[in-house]
């Protein structure tokens, strides 16, 4: 079965969000969305739920592998409620992200596309035309010098190529925590997805802690996910690097993608309830701090675009009036 797109399943949690504040029960609020939602397949949602599996499972061939993981923690901690509506709010607010992400690109890609065209008729039809003209005046064409352009570009083009298979080997052998940490550590973007690993992974292990669960015992929770998850590999090493007598701090430092904050909690010799309340209340701000950069970041999209052109048109007039100035040049000789 398809996964339910982003809009999709922001419609579906922000939805059912309102209807459990109303106070629907889960089963009564996928009842109302089945007919606002005709779309989702909520009816085999539903009798997936009747034949006795839990929410998450239900869900799970609808959404992500995060979402899943979080439902499937918040069960545990039996505050589906809360999670749904982290989740509505959180996926609500990607979908407006994008749309203005889009629409932020709309303008530069329709004068890229412009600028595009005018380059190809340039070289259709002028560029010809000042060649013949620069021949019958001088003896020389004026483009020449795109012989040695072209051989650059071909050379370049060969070195990403390769560039582009190398990494793809390296990529291919390269662990799921390790491919996590290399996110991490791409500029602007890693600030961005670290910021996100910190809301995700406070809150998550704050609604487990929360409820009384040692840690030995979310990491043994956390390895029944799935294999291709960030939480089934983090629970898998941390169970074992636990197990050699680490200690939990310095397993936390060892990963890049795990904010430096996450360690300070553990600490501070308070219990897992205060622990796990301290996390809850941290995500919150982690949360609001992600939609900070992201919208600090969408703001930067439209600048640098405008830069992009900026430096195509002036690469294009070069192209064309040196050769052309060249030409002219020559009359006067």
């Amino acid at each position: 079965m398809a996964k339910w797109t982003l809009r999709q399943q922001a419609n579906f949690f922000d939805l059912l969000a309102d209807l459990l504040t109303a106070g629907f029960s889960l089963k009564q609020a996928l009842q109302s969305l089945k007919v606002f939602l005709p779309k989702n397949g909520l009816a085999m949602v539903i009798a997936e739920l009747e034949t006795g599996q839990s929410f998450s499972q239900a869900l799970r061939s609808k959404v992500t592998t995060n979402i899943y993981c979080q439902l499937v923690i918040a069960e545990k901690h039996g505050s589906v409620d809360q999670s749904v509506f982290q989740l509505g709010k959180y996926l609500k607010k990607r979908v407006q992200q994008r749309e203005k992400l889009q629409s932020l690109l709309l303008y530069p890609a329709i004068i890229l596309g412009l600028l595009l065209f005018l380059m190809i008729a340039l070289k259709i039809w002028l560029a010809p035309e000042i060649a013949q003209f620069s021949v019958s005046t001088t003896g020389k064409d004026p483009f020449s010098y795109l012989i040695f352009v072209k051989f650059g570009g071909l050379v370049l083009l060969s070195l990403l190529s390769l560039g582009g298979l190398h990494f793809f080997y390296w990529w291919k052998k390269q662990s799921i925590l390790g491919r996590h940490s290399w996110y991490s550590s791409l500029p602007i973007i890693g600030s961005l997805y670290r910021q996100y690993n910190c809301y995700y992974l406070t809150f998550n292990l704050g609604l487990l802690i929360e409820s009384g669960l040692e840690f030995q015992q979310i990491c043994g929770l956390l390895e029944h996910f799935e294999e291709k998850s960030l939480l089934y590999h983090l629970g898998h090493v941390f169970s074992q690097r636990l197990a050699r007598g680490e200690k939990l701090t310095q397993i936390m430092g060892h990963y890049p993608f795990i904010p430096p904050e996450l360690a300070l909690f553990f600490q501070k010799g308070r219990s897992k309830e205060e622990v796990g309340k301290d996390l809850l209340a941290y995500s919150k701000l982690a949360y609001q701090k992600l939609l900070e950069k992201t919208d600090q970041l969408l703001a930067w999209v439209q600048p640098l675009l405008f830069m992009v052109i900026a430096i195509v048109i002036i690469c294009t007039y070069l192209a064309l009036l040196l050769p052309l100035y060249s030409s002219l040049g020559g009359l006067y000789k």
